[in-house]
Parts: structure tokens; C-alpha cells; sequence
């Protein structure tokens, strides 16, 4: 297929979606504005039907569609880009190479160097050990899966559960006695919280130090997106495990590699979801743990250290490799929570515009439908004629507001854009946020 067609199909890939949001976006409107939000288990969003031609319109004038919105001094310090997809022409920029806090929007660069250095099926996989010098010492190993369920009900979409590992080993152990469970901890290699984080913020919901393997990516409640989390989140897998074996056992968690197991085979594996749909539930959520361990991940392609530093470095260079500027891009973590990091809108704006990576706007949340998008675009927002056809991805702390997404105008082109608010307020800020991508889609 020709880039040309591919491209079209595409874009009409991204019609024939919005249609069917549409369909449903006012229902969800209603839901959205009546309680807040809470998340049960990540829901993936049916396919798009194919359709035969690509839409037709002329290129709009954003510059103008956005004068007014782009001046509301709720916004703060902004940093805004906007390119059509087809072209790849800049329609609209402000102060673009202005280097600010990205919040969350730092996932998009995660996302992106996941999809371009990772196999979009990959999976974590999860193994228990039995000791063969000690047949009631079991060893709890993962690639570094975060996203473990205790019984597949988590919080995460198609997650391995402790209750089918815990199933599988007790048909190998054959009434074995199990007195210890080990949690292999020494692929994170001590480096488990980044020391740019607040720890205030574990308790807050944000974040959690990153063990290998975690239930629910540390969260207390995995049926809320913004849980508490645990302060010993290996501890509680290993504990988990012990629970479902029914086992009376010692759990204890380990900084390195465990010796004395020979050639051992794991007597019980279970694997994560596809990186595909660890990304999605990661940027439609926004969950932090979830991207430093993809970070981790991209970091072991490359072959850079297992750290956070290695992760940032390995997902700059993934980048830049294939062609997306990074010069200015300051990353201290995968996440967006550091305060430290600094990108440009224009950085932002163009890793959305590459053509290697546009699996990741279908992975991106619909406004006033889900995620972090679920009660913006509402009623009386200024932005409500936007709600389902802004899919994007925000970024929040203090005094940090970002949007960056995918928007269908209604001419028909495909545009993306990135807008970076620092020394703003959210309550005010995102509405403006909204409101200006609401203008973008309008322009004509």
C-alpha cells in the first residue's frame, strides 16, 4: 500500500471513529457532568470500519479560528503548535520553542519511543520458582510487569492475575508445603523512586516506588484511577501469592538476583497484555508507574541501564533515530511527575505528526468519553461542540497545564496540536485548554 493510500485510510480510519462516538457522546456528556469519575476496569474501544475514500477540504486558517482563545490570560505561559496531518505544514504556532513543564504529556514521548524500538505484542511475563535446594522456597520473578491483577478483575485491560499463577503452581507443586515466597526485586537495580518525586505524592495516588512487579501499579482501590498506593508494593504481590496458594509463608523481597537455582524452570508463568494495550490503558489514565515501566522496558532494547536515567536517555535516542527533534527535550522521568522535565510545543506537536508512530492517536482518550478526558468538553464548557472529536492526551501539576492530541476539523483535516500552559491555574486553565482546541477544530 502506498503511503498516500495508507494515509487515507487513516484518516478516514479516524471518521469512521468519531462517528461512532458521536453516536454515544452525549449520553456520556449527561454521565460525565452527574458524578465523578471513577475507573472499573480499562474498557478497549471497538475498531473503526473501514471506508473506501479519504476526506476532502481545504487546509483551514487556524490562526485565525484561534486569535481570541489563544489570548485568554488564563493560559498563562503557552507554548502551541498545530500541523495538519496531510501536509505536515505548521498551521499555527505560539512561542513554540519555548521550553516548559510537560506534566503528563511527557507520556506521548514514551508512548512513541515504546512503538518505535518495542514489539507491539510484547508481553511481561511473570514466573514462580521453585527453589531445587529448598522445594518450600518459591522465587517470584518478572520482566517487570506492574499491571498484576489479583484475580483479573484489576484495574488494568486483559491483566495477568495472581489467581492463575497461583492455580498453575499449585499443579506442579502437588501438595508441597510452600514456607517462603521470594520477590525478585534486582531488575530495578535499587533504583526504585526517583529522587525529583515527592513521596507525599504515594499516599496522594501519583506514584509508588517501582518494584518489579506490582498489583494494580501499586493502588490500594484498583477500581480508583487516583488510589492511594502501597508503600511495599513487591511485598504485596508476594503476599498475594502466598494468599492464593493458601500457603503460611514467609515473604521477603530481594535486591539481587537469586543464586543457587541452577537451571530451574518456572513452575507456574503468567504474561501481561500486549504493549499495545499497556500503552493505551496508559495514556488514557495517565498512570505514572505504567510509563516508568515502559520506560524500563525501552531502556532493556537498547541496552542502557535499568534506571530512570537510563530510561529517559534510551527514550530520547529511540527518538532522535528516527528522526523526531529532541533537542531541547529535558527528560528526568517517563512519567511527566518530575517538575524537572522540559519539552517544547513544537517537540510535543511533532512526535504527534510522525508518521511512524500514528497508532498512538488511536490510543489517546475521547473527550467527554473516557480517562482523563471523561468530564471535560461538557455542558456550558465553551468547548461542548469538541466533546468526542478531541482525542488528547493532558498533563497536570502545580501550576502545569498541557494538552496535546488529534483533532478531525470541520472541513475535514486531520490535525494535531500541542499546547503547554506553565504559571496557570487548572481550574481555569483547562477550560481554556478545551476552549482553544475547540477553536481549532472549527477553523474553516
Amino acid at each position: 500500500m502506498s503511503k498516500q493510500k495508507s494515509l487515507k485510510v487513516w484518516l478516514w480510519s479516524i471518521l469512521a471513529f468519531v462517528v461512532v462516538v458521536a453516536a454515544v457522546v452525549g449520553a456520556a456528556v449527561v454521565w460525565a457532568m452527574n458524578g465523578r469519575y471513577e475507573v472499573q476496569a480499562a474498557e478497549s474501544i471497538a475498531e473503526p470500519s473501514p471506508v473506501m475514500h479519504a476526506p476532502k477540504g481545504d487546509v483551514p486558517n487556524v490562526q485565525a479560528a484561534v486569535r481570541r482563545a489563544a489570548a485568554d490570560p488564563a493560559l498563562g505561559l503557552l507554548s502551541a503548535s498545530v500541523t495538519d496531518v496531510e501536509t505536515g505544514e505548521v498551521l499555527w504556532a505560539k512561542d513554540e520553542n519555548r521550553k516548559l513543564t510537560p506534566a503528563s504529556s511527557t507520556k506521548l514521548y514514551t508512548a512513541a519511543a515504546a512503538l518505535l524500538a518495542l514489539d507491539h505484542d510484547s508481553r511481561w511475563s511473570t514466573d514462580l520458582i521453585q527453589d531445587p535446594t529448598d522445594p518450600g522456597r518459591l522465587i517470584l520473578r518478572s520482566d517487570g510487569d506492574v499491571s498484576l491483577s489479583r484475580d483479573g478483575e484489576g484495574f488494568f485491560t486483559d491483566a495477568a492475575s495472581i489467581a492463575a499463577l497461583a492455580k498453575k503452581a499449585k499443579k506442579q507443586l502437588g501438595g508441597q508445603p510452600v514456607t517462603s515466597i521470594v520477590v525478585d526485586n534486582s531488575i530495578r537495580s535499587g533504583d526504585l523512586f526517583n529522587k525529583t518525586w515527592d513521596r507525599a505524592d504515594i499516599d496522594g495516588g501519583n506514584v509508588a516506588n517501582l518494584d518489579a512487579v506490582m498489583l494494580d501499579a501499586g493502588r490500594l482501590n484498583p477500581y480508583k484511577s487516583d488510589s492511594a498506593r502501597s508503600h511495599t508494593p513487591g511485598e504485596d504481590v508476594g503476599r498475594a501469592v502466598a494468599e492464593a496458594l493458601g500457603a503460611d509463608a514467609e515473604v521477603t523481597v530481594v535486591e539481587e538476583a537469586t543464586p543457587n537455582l541452577g537451571d530451574a524452570r518456572p513452575i507456574a508463568s503468567v504474561q501481561s497484555a500486549p504493549l499495545k494495550v499497556r500503552l493505551r490503558d496508559m495514556l488514557v489514565h495517565s498512570d505514572n508507574i505504567m510509563a516508568e515501566a515502559v520506560g524500563r522496558e525501552i531502556a532493556s532494547a537498547q541496552g542502557s541501564p535499568l534506571t530512570f536515567e537510563g530510561a529517559t536517555s534510551a527514550t530520547l535516542a529511540v527518538l532522535k533515530q528516527h528522526g523526531v527533534d529532541v533537542q531541547d527535550a529535558e527528560l528526568f522521568d517517563n512519567s511527566g511527575m518530575s517538575e524537572k522535565n522540559r519539552l517544547t510545543a513544537h517537540e510535543l506537536d511533532g512526535v504527534l505528526s510522525h508518521k511512524e508512530v500514528r497508532p498512538m492517536l488511536d490510543m489517546l482518550p475521547v473527550s467527554s468519553v473516557e480517562g482523563t478526558l471523561a468530564t471535560r468538553y461538557g455542558a456550558g464548557s465553551g468547548a461542548e461542540a469538541s466533546a468526542g472529536w478531541v482525542r488528547a492526551k493532558t498533563g497536570t501539576l502545580s501550576g502545569v497545564n498541557a494538552l496535546a492530541g488529534t483533532v478531525m476539523t470541520d472541513s475535514g483535516r486531520a490535525l494535531t496540536f500541542a499546547f503547554l500552559s506553565n504559571e496557570s491555574d487548572p481550574n481555569s486553565a483547562r477550560p481554556a485548554l478545551d476552549r482553544l482546541a475547540n477553536a481549532v477544530r472549527t477553523a474553516s
